[in-house]
């Protein structure tokens, strides 16, 4: 192993599909490891019956908040659907992550505001305390979504709507392949950027019985909600970092490899 290439005879479980998992697995790759990509999520519209309703009331709200990218993304989606452009809408934006922000930046859309720490904890504390004069709230989110920003501020008087506008789900076509991987590969490192990914993981370990102490997966989390969710299972992240992104997320799984 050299100091270019910290990943050198590693094999990493990347759960995640997409841009966002062949970036990371080209990352892996760049570094010396070999990434094995299995999506053990993805993401479809919900169709919510009070979509209607909230669509009538968006000039009654103070501000929009995305807690993530699929939240613009199949947000956007239902407000085409409605014939609306959201640089129509009269109200403020905000981004409880950095990617979230850039996202919403590249349909023109300015943010207002977006914690200094991509919590939904951080967000709602933070908020409150440069915007205590807000009233409503329209809050676009998966299904699997926590309630975390929406209970902070219900307690303090503000009116939150959650309007579920995507669903995360597990393709069932996913697990017999991780299924099959782990039989034939010994993975040392696999990365979850969310909880529903860890979840899943673990829907395949116990379908198919394999034992997770002969496996000896090391677990890559990309955040505090993941390594609860984790540690749910009674079991640890071996990596966290400290800033919440799928970069500093491998990074610190090169600088617990080197040390």
């Amino acid at each position: 192993m050299t100091s270019d290439r910290p990943l050198a005879g590693y094999h990493i479980l990347v759960t995640r599909g997409g841009t966002n998992g062949q970036r990371l697995a080209a990352e892996i790759q760049s570094l010396g490891g070999k990434a094995f990509i299995v999506p053990l999520i993805d993401f479809k519209q919900y169709i919510d019956r009070q979509a209607a309703h909230f669509i009538q009331q968006l000039d009654h709200y103070d501000w929009l908040v995305f807690t993530s990218q699929n939240g613009v993304k199949f947000f956007l989606k239902q407000l085409k659907e409605y014939g609306i452009h959201i640089q129509d809408l009269h109200m403020n934006m905000a981004a409880v992550g950095k990617k979230t922000k850039e996202y919403l930046e590249t349909y023109g859309i300015q943010v207002d505001f977006v914690p200094s720490r991509f919590t939904a904890k951080a967000f709602a504390e933070e908020f409150f305390e440069q915007f205590v004069s807000i009233k409503r709230i329209l809050l676009p989110k998966g299904n699997l979504a926590s309630a975390t920003i929406a209970d902070f501020f219900r307690k303090r008087g503000i009116m939150v709507d959650e309007w579920i506008v995507y669903e995360t789900y597990l393709p069932e076509k996913q697990k017999k392949i991780l299924a099959k991987l782990l039989k034939s590969t010994n993975i040392h490192f696999a990365c979850f950027t969310s909880p529903s990914s860890f979840q899943h993981f673990m829907k395949v370990i116990e379908e198919f019985h394999f034992d997770l102490n002969q496996l000896a997966i090391k677990f890559v989390s990309i955040g505090p909600v993941t390594d609860h969710t984790i540690e749910n299972y009674g079991l640890k992240a071996a990596v966290s970092p400290d800033v919440y992104t799928i970069p500093t997320m491998l990074d610190a799984l090169c600088q617990y490899i080197c040390k």
